[in-house]
């Protein structure tokens, strides 16, 4: 299926955001458009594609260091810091706000994804953000918390940034990377809308379903499909330890699995990398193991994730040992089970497929 970076950055780019939610948008002389996020290039290009009328309004565009801009002019694009909020992430936010204070757009239309905490603040103890965000980073707790907690310690998260705008239209919508209820609301910790701000409107473009019906769709029918999963990594590990004794020929899961890093621990991975490793034990010889994150970028490493068969055999003792150092991605890049894709400029959460071999 993904056995190369190009096929794999091939399948998450066919994907299409579905902008149909807004209707037809009155782009008038005074709108602008904002995009930030991982996603916040893609999204500007299907955006002006669907709406061509909008390639001609002010854009400002927010993105990691990394990125693909997907051949958008520089000058409409500030780089900035993911996962941790630093100075960029401040000066980021200040030029934002610079861009709209010079506009007074009548209408902003809002292209928000996955990343966008990271890569816009504004508050009043800087210091006090970036270690809270800090510890967040390896809390384990479930993303809805995380920005929960971030928008407290915010100037403009929580849809405070757009308050500071009542006379401006905002229209955002949204690529969710957060598998949860309503999870599109506390995306980038939602600087743009606020359920009691009249002059905010939300649309869901994209989420966690738009990547697994996709998959689905390259899957066997006797598929065992499991959406939005917010469990724990060992949680997902029993799932698919249960699936192979029922002798599914395949699994789809998709969501966004709990990991909490020990305090201390500084090894090279994320939560693909640490579920592959820590479901290898239970693999058996007939079986493949794709566990990939959409954004291309697993935890702290290089690599989008792994895909692990038996090909090749891990000593246990090294199994244990990278687990407990949270260096699983290390690990098997050794044997060449990861995948390095770089950024791919998409983000609708990680994805894990088992499939076992007639």
């Amino acid at each position: 299926m993904f056995y190369d970076p190009a096929g794999y950055l091939d399948f998450l780019r066919s994907l299409e955001p579905d902008f149909n939610g807004a209707g037809t948008l009155p782009m008038c002389r005074d709108g602008a458009v904002v995009a930030v996020g991982k996603s916040a290039a893609f999204m500007y290009g299907k955006f002006v594609a669907h709406y061509p009328e909008a390639a001609q309004l002010p854009v400002f565009i927010v993105v990691p260091h990394g990125s693909d801009t997907f051949g958008i002019p520089k000058e409409h694009v500030v780089f900035s810091t993911h996962p941790h909020i630093t100075q960029e992430s401040f000066v980021a936010a200040e030029r934002l706000l610079d861009f709209l204070t010079r506009l007074d757009p009548g209408l902003v239309c809002v292209l928000l994804s996955g990343g966008s905490s990271a890569l816009l603040e504004r508050s009043g103890d800087p210091g006090n953000t970036m270690e809270v965000n800090d510890r967040l980073l390896k809390s384990g707790l479930p993303i809805t918390e995380m920005n929960r907690i971030r928008i407290e310690n915010s100037l403009i998260k929580g849809g405070k940034l757009a308050a500071l705008f009542p006379k401006t239209e905002w229209r955002v919508f949204v690529m969710s990377d957060i598998p949860f209820d309503r999870g599109e609301r506390l995306v980038g910790s939602m600087p743009f809308y606020r359920e009691d701000l009249e002059n905010t409107e939300l649309y869901v473009s994209a989420d966690s379903d738009t990547l697994h019906d996709a998959l689905l769709k390259m899957l066997p029918r006797e598929t065992l499909s499991v959406r939005r999963f917010t469990g724990g990594v060992d949680e997902l590990v029993s799932i698919l330890a249960n699936s192979v004794k029922s002798s599914l020929p395949c699994t789809l899961v998709t969501g966004e699995p709990l990991l909490k890093i020990a305090s201390g621990a500084e090894g090279c991975g994320g939560r693909m990398s640490h579920l592959a490793l820590s479901f290898y034990r239970h693999l058996p010889e007939n079986a493949e193991l794709f566990a990939l994150s959409s954004d291309g970028v697993d935890g702290n490493s290089p690599f989008a994730g792994a895909i692990v068969s038996k090909k090749r055999s891990i000593p246990e003792e090294k199994i244990a040992r990278a687990l407990g150092e949270f260096d699983s991605a290390a690990l098997l890049d050794e044997y060449g089970f990861e995948l390095r894709s770089g950024a791919t400029g998409i983000n609708l959460n990680d994805f894990v497929i088992l499939k076992l071999k007639n």
